[in-house]
C-alpha cells in the first residue's frame, strides 16, 4: 500500500514587511508632527492676532459682568466685566512665550553642557555630571517655587528659573547620544587628523545629535508650560495685570458653578497648548525611529 503523507493545508500567515512597517511609522510620526504645528499656530495666531480680532483690551471693562457667551463677547465677560476672550488670548502671548523661550535657552545650556561631557569624558564629565545630577535631585516643581519665592516674579525670572530646571533633561539625554557617537570611527579619524574638539562638536557631534535635541524640546515645552500655569496659579507667575493662563483659572474657579467658561476657557488653552507640544514631541520621535 502506498502511504499518504499528511498535508497541511493551513496557508501561512502573511507577516507585514518590514519597509511597510517604517512607511506607516513615518506616515504617523508626519501627521502627529503636523497636528501639532498646526494646533499651536492657531494659539499663536489667535494669541498675537487678537488686536485685529476684537476692538476691545485686556484691562478694558467693555460690559456687564457674567454675561455669557454671545455675539459680543465670544466667550463672555469676568467678574469685572473685561471681555474673556481677549485677555484668554493676550494670557496666552505670555504663556506660549515663556514656554518657548525656556524651552530654547534650556535647550543651549543643557546641549552644550552634554556635549562638552561626552566629548571630553574624564574629571569634566564627571563635575558636569555631578552638577545636573544634583539640580535633578529636586523635583522641578519645588526648585522653581523656591527660586521665584527668594526673587521677584516677573517674566525674565520665570525663563531663567523655568530653563534652569529643564536644562539636566538635555544634558543628559546629548551626553547619553555623544558618549556612542565619540567612538565611531568618524570621530576617531577626525581626533586622529587633528581636528580641534570644538569643530569636532560642531561637525560631527552636533548634527547626530539635533534629532534627539529637537523631541526633547518640544516635551520641555509640553512641561514648561504647565509649570509656568502652576506658578502662575499660586500667585508666583508674571503679576497683574498682565493676564496669563494659570493666573486666570485661579481668578475663576470661584464662579465655576455660575459661570463655568471662565475656568474652561483658561484650561481648554492649557490642555491645547500641551497637546500640541506633545504630538510634535511625539511625532520626531516616531519618525526617528522608522529611520534609524
Amino acid at each position: 500500500m502506498t502511504a499518504l503523507a499528511d498535508v497541511s493545508t493551513t496557508a501561512p500567515v502573511t507577516q507585514p514587511t518590514k519597509g511597510k512597517g517604517r512607511r506607516a511609522a513615518l506616515l504617523r510620526g508626519r501627521v502627529e508632527i503636523v497636528a501639532g504645528v498646526a494646533l499651536l499656530l492657531a494659539l499663536f495666531v489667535l494669541s498675537f492676532g487678537v488686536g485685529v480680532l476684537r476692538p476691545f483690551t485686556p484691562t478694558e471693562v467693555a460690559g456687564i459682568p457674567f454675561q455669557p457667551p454671545n455675539g459680543t463677547h465670544w466667550l463672555g465677560t469676568d467678574d469685572i466685566g473685561r471681555d474673556y476672550f481677549v485677555r484668554l488670548c493676550v494670557a496666552g502671548r505670555t504663556s506660549l512665550s515663556i514656554a518657548l523661550a525656556s524651552a530654547l535657552l534650556a535647550m543651549a545650556v543643557g546641549s552644550a553642557i552634554g556635549l562638552i561631557a561626552g566629548l571630553r569624558g574624564g574629571w569634566l564629565d564627571t563635575i558636569l555630571m555631578s552638577a545636573v545630577d544634583l539640580l535633578l535631585s529636586f523635583p522641578s516643581m519645588l526648585l522653581a517655587l523656591g527660586v521665584v519665592a527668594v526673587l521677584s516674579p516677573s517674566k525674565t525670572t520665570l525663563i531663567a528659573v523655568l530653563a534652569l530646571v529643564t536644562v539636566p533633561h538635555f544634558a543628559r539625554v546629548v551626553r547619553g547620544r555623544c558618549l556612542e557617537l565619540r567612538e565611531r570611527e568618524f570621530v576617531q579619524s577626525a581626533r586622529v587628523s587633528g581636528v580641534a574638539e570644538p569643530k569636532i562638536a560642531l561637525k560631527h557631534l552636533l548634527p547626530n545629535v539635533a534629532p534627539l535635541m529637537t523631541i526633547q524640546l518640544a516635551n520641555t515645552a509640553a512641561i514648561v508650560i504647565l509649570l509656568e500655569s502652576s506658578l502662575s496659579y499660586l500667585g508666583l507667575g508674571v503679576q497683574p495685570p498682565t493676564p496669563s493662563w494659570g493666573r486666570m483659572v485661579f481668578e475663576s474657579q470661584s464662579y465655576m458653578t455660575g459661570s463655568p467658561w471662565l475656568v474652561l476657557g483658561g484650561a481648554a488653552a492649557l490642555v491645547l497648548s500641551s497637546v500640541g507640544w506633545g504630538l510634535i514631541g511625539e511625532g520626531f520621535a516616531v519618525s526617528r525611529k522608522s529611520i534609524v
